[in-house]
């Protein structure tokens, strides 16, 4: 296991509205997602610039220069970091749901790439194989979950059919023995695993959007125009990700690790009305 390398996971709390600018839709304000899977991610960029801000004292800039660069706005001379983030993956996507109020939602795809991730960083992963079965309509469920009863399992509007894994139990016991220590049993009892094709539908169709407006200050009515929607990754989902030490840093990492303690973090816009908190573990 190398020692260069740490696992970063983040447990949103308020809404993340982690957005990619104006867009021609229905949504104005969309949320960034992956090309290829159109999933959910917080870009490494975003995650870095938070975590330098959250870090930064008036005791440790030699460090902060020395983890995440020299600011070329106040530097003569910039200089890379030799912290290395990748994008934030979704892990988990909150979804609501009929018995159980809301479900932790995940897929085979998502989970085999969290451990091929995690395998080729040199960590290792919290779970080695990801159960078969969850296909079409059919779900796994841990024992005594829940979200399913009869056999059954509804999600947002789909209906689905439920099935007791014993690895999707050892799945869900290993992220909530990182996530949830305090209470890992919130987590294990909503844990379910859908098909790759249900959860791209969940992607779709389970984010948040909010209509926002702004008011002329004369007589508190809406500005014309000034009418705009906004999406946002729901409250309790997780992300999975990693930072790792560059190779130009040839000195023993402990000292860097040691400083790198990050609880409580906001990211993306509307910091002002709440979004964006999210808890940091890394592992």
């Amino acid at each position: 296991m190398s020692d260069r390398v740490k696992a970063i996971y983040l447990h949103a709390l308020t809404p993340v509205h982690s957005g990619t600018g104006q867009a021609v839709a229905v949504v104005d304000l969309p949320i960034a997602r992956e090309k290829a899977t159109g999933w959910p991610i917080i870009p490494a960029s975003s995650l870095k610039g938070v975590l330098r801000d959250a870090l930064s004292n008036d005791n440790n800039k030699g460090w902060i220069d020395l983890a995440f660069g020299k600011d070329v706005r106040s530097e003569e001379q910039g200089e890379a970091g030799v912290f290395c983030f990748t994008d934030q993956r979704i892990l988990c996507l909150p979804v609501r749901s009929y018995f159980g109020t809301f479900a932790y939602a995940t897929c085979p795809l998502v989970l085999q790439r969290l451990v091929r991730d995690m395998r080729a960083f040199g960590v290792q992963p919290l779970f080695d194989a990801v159960p078969a079965g969850a296909e079409g309509m059919n779900a796994l469920v841990t024992k005594g979950s829940t979200l399913a009863k009869g056999g059954k399992l509804y999600l947002e509007d789909l209906d689905l059919s439920a099935k007791e894994d014993e690895q999707t139990q050892k799945i869900a016991n290993a992220l909530a023995g990182k996530l949830f220590t305090e209470n890992p049993r919130s987590f294990t009892e909503r844990f379910v695993i859908v098909s790759d094709e249900v959860f791209n539908f969940l992607c779709e169709t389970a984010m948040e959007v909010a209509a926002r407006i702004r008011l002329k200050d004369e007589t508190k009515t809406v500005e014309t125009g000034a009418l705009w929607y906004e999406e946002a990754v729901p409250a309790e989902s997780l992300f999975s990700g990693a930072v790792l030490i560059a190779d130009h840093y040839r000195r023993e990492p402990t000292d860097l690790w040691n400083k790198f303690q990050p609880s409580l973090i906001q990211l993306g816009g509307n910091s002002t009305v709440g979004r964006g908190l999210c808890r940091v573990v890394i592992a």
